[in-house]
């Protein structure tokens, strides 16, 4: 996509959303998995920035249920796999 081609969206016209919480610079690696997996539309906002002691909130938007849903099973493993991390 050319950076001509960009066309800004109300948040409305998606179809689909999905809010996540990442630690400082833990959204970067969430938008390179998007640019390289997503195959339609999609979108990210900042809700609240990140801090020393809270993770900042973010909110994704998606055009197609494919990858909504691949955005949703992908953040699914990741939290799966830091809770395996903590766990004793």
């Amino acid at each position: 996509m050319n950076f001509t081609d960009y066309q800004i969206r109300d948040k409305e016209s998606f179809a689909y959303a999905k809010e996540i919480a990442k630690p400082f610079g833990g959204v970067d690696r969430v938008i390179s998995w998007c640019k390289s997996e997503l195959q339609d539309e999609w979108r990210w906002q900042l809700v609240e920035m990140s801090s020393d002691i809270r993770p900042g909130r973010y909110i994704f938007y998606f055009d197609s249920d494919k990858d909504a849903c691949a955005f949703t099973l992908k953040r699914s493993e990741e939290h799966t796999s830091e809770l395996q991390s903590h766990s004793f």
